[in-house]
């Protein structure tokens, strides 16, 4: 710990500033999530390759790891890494200690920096603080957890300056010159858990790999949960039914394995805890069971034949519980357990119908979380439970026991979600409040409405002391893509570390930087977002909902189709501008991105795809109105054959919207690839096949009506054919 004091010696005095002027400086600075105090110096400091980082303990390596890539990848130094054993001949190193160093503390202390009122006894163990001047920069942190997340903040500090340096060894070398204000941080979390649960049991299920980077990029911006709803997908040895297959081996290679096996979910654990990240699994225990209770050998389970409830009825019900919690839940050592048990809708329905009738439904519900909660006993876990049945029954919550964890959840923008948390919070019962990145159903997430429903949801779950937040995504139907979301769950991680109502103008502000490490005046990714995010709002304009999947496979050439395009209509010029300038500018400026690259791709899919969405609409009622105007004049041959040929031809409107579908099929395919394991891949690509399918079917009978056209001049109807629209 020498090392590490004298550099603190070195530190000079930085004046205390105004919380009015805390506030413009941590807007400046473009951190996510912002910190609660920083106080600026004049100047800056420069990174060389010569300035090392220091540690004083070996648990901080990883720590250190991420700055030392984050240098590396942006400007080619890789800085050493040292433990600190003696005191360094020169200054101008970074520095990583721990406030539990009673010297380190006094020396802070003396310079006017208070380290006792970093948050709460709880709060305070993920404090850090940052401290910046001519002598060099110090980190330092309560616990490794706290030093952890200063080193997220710093590497956000790392400004590039100039054209670069010449290096002496290499003159026609430059090497990016990165600079750090001088500054004080002093910072700690609102939340104690910030969390985000991850839906990987409704179709794509991630890869090893794509699990770890998720779990190193949440880190970056201090999430410290990671939940997945797994319900099927984890290699049940006493389930095998139920365990996703294999896909075909490769060509010279094996299987690829669908489910999470135990092995991979303890190497994800440890993986995880590296980054100060608990994993939460999610096991359901009454609702959402169906890919179980379709089988035949569960029917003695269900609530419903074939349904998604299990029925508390049947004491095989718990026994079956116990058989699949005996797997999962000691393969994570984290303190938290989810339950599940939302959506239970058949309850009372069939097998408990009689007992719902004689004791009442919110207490056959909360009776039997009541025995899954003596199931996990021995298992020493806090259990969480979603909270949208148990709060209709707000005065029989107390037959819950205390240690549960309600998680209320609701994912519409609203002024208030109090109403969902403080039946609850009344109850005595503590709370994780559960927004939602809106992606599930979306060809690109309903960021407007996600942000808003995550700001204030936060915010009232701060209010209430909600133990923490679990920004949620899902999969309803199998399609969404974990890269689209960072948006959602970047500012989920920022609102629930930052105090009281974030504010979105600011995360957008912030986002480019914090993020890709664009320039700090450059907002091209920010702009991209704004104009994907603009076909929701077009849409619902025009009251056909937002820009969703279902939009998108409808037939446009069924009456229904027909009139939901002449709706959309109006709106599907300014959504394919929208879309395209969102695509070329990805192209365009790829290059700025100089973080979290790889996230592009999936944006530029979803470009294509709204520009798609609004391509289907646009043709659909060109052709239907060339072939009205053929059939309304088929004795103008050159009309009827010109119009015919606006329809289907090498360039007609039909072969057209075929292409762009089967190109999408092609990139989507290429996406899923970049995250998920094959299982399920096909379900979604046979909804491409089957679009595709329905167009090029089209051009069959259009071009069968020209022939027929040819020899007798005349035209079948167009609601033959399925054009609707006049």
């Amino acid at each position: 710990m020498k090392t590490i004091k004298w550099v603190f010696a070195c530190l000079a005095f930085l004046p205390l500033a105004s919380y009015a002027q805390v506030s413009d400086a941590v807007r400046a600075l473009k951190v996510l999530p912002a910190p609660k105090e920083v106080r600026m110096g004049e100047g800056r400091i420069v990174i060389k390759p010569s300035t090392t980082i220091l540690i004083g303990n070996s648990e901080d390596r990883t720590a250190a790891e991420t700055l030392q890539k984050e240098i590396h990848d942006r400007t080619g130094m890789k800085l050493s890494i040292e433990l600190a054993t003696a005191a360094p001949k020169t200054i101008g190193h970074i520095s990583l200690g721990r406030l539990t160093d009673r010297g380190l503390r006094a020396y802070l202390e003396s310079q006017g920096v208070n380290t006792d009122d970093l948050g709460t006894r709880d709060l305070g163990k993920q404090a850090y603080v940052i401290r910046v001047t001519d002598s060099g920069v110090l980190v330092a942190g309560r616990t490794a957890q706290g030093l952890f997340y200063g080193v997220q903040t710093l590497r956000q500090l790392l400004r590039p300056e100039g054209p670069g340096e010449k290096t002496l060894a290499v003159p026609a070398l430059v090497i990016p010159k990165l600079v750090i204000p001088k500054l004080v941080i002093r910072d700690w979390p609102s939340m104690e858990w910030r969390g985000v649960s991850d839906d990987i049991s409704r179709g794509p299920i991630p890869t090893l790999d794509y699990l770890k980077m998720q779990i190193r990029t949440l880190a970056e911006y201090k999430i410290n949960l990671v939940g997945f709803n797994m319900e099927h997908v984890f290699d049940f040895q006493t389930q095998p039914l139920v365990v996703p297959k294999a896909s075909a081996p490769k060509e010279a290679g094996p299987k690829e394995a669908a489910a999470l096996t135990s092995a991979e979910i303890k190497e994800l654990v440890d993986y995880a805890a590296k980054y100060y990240i608990t994993l939460l699994p999610e096991q359901q225990a009454f609702g959402h069971l169906h890919q179980f209770l379709k089988y035949e050998i569960y029917s003695d389970l269900a609530e419903t034949p074939h349904g998604h409830v299990l029925t508390p009825t049947n004491p095989k019900t718990y026994d079956f519980i116990r058989q699949v919690y005996g797997e999962v839940v000691p393969l994570f050592p984290g303190p938290f357990f989810h339950i599940g048990a939302d959506e239970t809708f058949e309850l009372g329905l069939g097998q408990t119908k009689a007992l719902a009738a004689q004791e009442g439904l919110g207490r056959v519900y909360l009776e039997h979380l009541q025995k899954v909660f003596e199931i996990m006993r021995p298992y020493h876990k806090q259990l969480m439970f979603w909270g949208d049945i148990a709060v209709k029954y707000p005065e029989l919550l107390t037959i819950l026991p205390k240690d549960m964890i309600a998680v209320p959840w609701d994912y519409d923008p609203k002024p208030s979600y109090e109403n969902i948390i403080t039946p609850y919070t009344n109850a005595g019962l503590r709370v994780v409040v559960a927004p939602g990145a809106g992606n599930w159903g979306a060809i690109w997430p309903n960021l407007d409405g996600a942000f808003v429903n995550i700001r204030n949801f936060i915010r009232d779950g701060q209010k209430h002391q909600a133990l923490g937040a679990l920004n949620t995504t899902w999969n309803d139907d199998g399609e969404s893509l974990v890269d689209m979301t960072w948006p959602a769950l970047v500012f989920g991680a920022a609102a629930s570390w930052q105090p009281g109502e974030s504010s979105i103008d600011d995360f957008k502000n912030s986002y480019d930087w914090a993020f890709y490490r664009n320039n700090d005046d450059d907002s091209t990714f920010a702009r991209v977002i704004e104009n994907l995010d603009r076909a929701h709002t077009l849409l619902a304009s025009v009251k056909v909902g937002g820009a969703s999947h279902e939009l998108f496979w409808s037939d446009p050439f069924s009456e229904a189709g027909a009139n939901t395009a002449a709706k959309a209509l109006p709106v599907t010029h300014d959504l394919r501008i929208a879309a395209e300038r969102a695509a070329e500018s990805l192209m365009h400026n790829r290059a700025k991105a100089r973080l979290h690259a790889e996230t592009l791709d999936d944006m530029l899919l979803a470009a294509w795809h709204l520009d798609t969405l609004g391509l289907k609409i646009q043709f659909t009622s060109e052709i239907s109105r060339f072939y009205w105007d053929a059939y309304q004049n088929q004795t103008d041959k050159t009309r009827v054959e010109s119009d015919l040929g606006e329809i289907v031809d090498i360039n007609g409107r039909l072969q057209s919207l075929r292409d762009a579908i089967t190109e999408l099929r092609r990139l989507y395919a290429e996406a899923w690839a970049r995250e998920n394991h094959a299982y399920w891949l096909d379900n979604v690509l046979v909804r491409y096949d089957n679009l595709a399918s329905e167009v090029q079917g089209k051009i069959v009978v259009v071009q069968q009506a020209q022939s027929q056209y040819w020899t007798t001049k005349t035209l079948p109807a167009p609601e033959q054919l399925g054009f609707f629209l006049k």
